[in-house]
């Protein structure tokens, strides 16, 4: 009796994880269809993707060297050979915006990225054995890191560390991890009573494979949509390091950096701050919008409406 007991536990897990994955193949279908029918979703996602296209393709997008000097032609306003004019050293200003997008992603995404997947492990780990030492250490990690301002220990590990966009990312990321632990942790103390990782544990799966296979992909929804709102938090804090010269370094493109450059010369020179603060509020809103309309995608009661 125990035998089919347990093959038929065994085929019941097997048949399980295929549904999950055909859930998950037409969840990612549903999904997009459903941010590009949200009006602000679709706005959204067109805007993040031409930052990406901007990004990945800058060298081939960027009408020129966005470092190259023009000093005979600076504070030029726009013409045919720079669009948006250039900046005190004769520098093209849209190239050097479409650099610094280069930045501003790789800053978001590698930030993001970072800090939520250490924070979801964290998370879930904590979650899965709650009331246990590695909770409470846990806890009591995530307490201690957010109990100092957000922004203030960036900056204090960017001083710390020196300027760069390694530190700026490891910074950044290190003060946001906690907040994907919190949020992993509460769906975790959820999702760990389900019959699915019942199931498993009655299988006699290792706690790891049970968090890494069971618990985590269950709780992804509430962090992807979390993970678009913080992008843009993090291409204005990323550009409010490099305006206080903690971010990368010149002669680097940098929104930030040129933001900097545009305050000193703003009475001679508007345009120089101009762009980029367009370009940063559009990134903002554009991740914003986009997050949105992930938001309403992955709420079926949303999506329904």
């Amino acid at each position: 009796m125990k035998t089919d007991t347990i093959n038929q536990t065994k085929a019941g897990m097997k048949s399980t994880q295929l549904t999950l994955k055909r859930k998950w193949s037409d969840t990612l279908r549903v999904t997009l269809r459903s941010v590009v029918k949200v009006k602000g979703g679709l706005w959204g996602g067109i805007f993040v993707g031409i930052m990406l296209v901007c990004a990945i393709g800058a060298q081939w997008i960027s009408p020129s060297d966005p470092n190259a000097q023009d000093i005979v032609h600076r504070f030029a306003g726009p013409s045919l050979k720079h669009f948006l004019g250039t900046d005190y050293l004769g520098r093209d200003i849209l190239s050097r915006i479409i650099y610094g997008c280069r930045i501003a992603v790789m800053v978001a995404f590698g930030a993001v990225t970072l800090s939520a997947i250490v924070g979801v492990f964290l998370g879930v780990m904590g979650g899965y054995n709650e009331g246990k030492k590695i909770d409470y250490f846990i806890i009591w990690l995530f307490d201690i890191v957010r109990s100092f301002p957000q922004i203030i220990l960036a900056l204090a590990i960017v001083a710390v560390l020196g300027p760069s966009l390694l530190n700026v990312v490891f910074a950044l990321a290190f003060t946001a991890f906690p907040f994907y632990g919190r949020l992993a942790r509460a769906k975790t103390l959820s999702v760990k009573e389900a019959d699915y990782v019942k199931a498993a544990e009655a299988m006699g799966l290792k706690r790891i494979k049970i968090i890494l296979r069971h618990i985590t992909p269950n709780i992804l929804a509430p962090v992807i949509v979390c993970l678009g709102m913080d992008m843009a938090t993090m291409i204005i804090w990323e550009s409010g390091l490099s305006f206080l010269g903690l971010g990368v370094r010149p002669p680097t493109a940098s929104w930030g950096i040129m933001l900097r450059n545009g305050y000193k010369y703003i009475l001679t020179s508007p345009l120089m701050i101009l762009w980029p603060s367009v370009a940063i509020a559009v990134a903002m809103v554009a991740f914003s919008l986009f997050s949105e309309g992930l938001r309403v995608a992955l709420d079926p009661k949303e999506r329904e409406r």
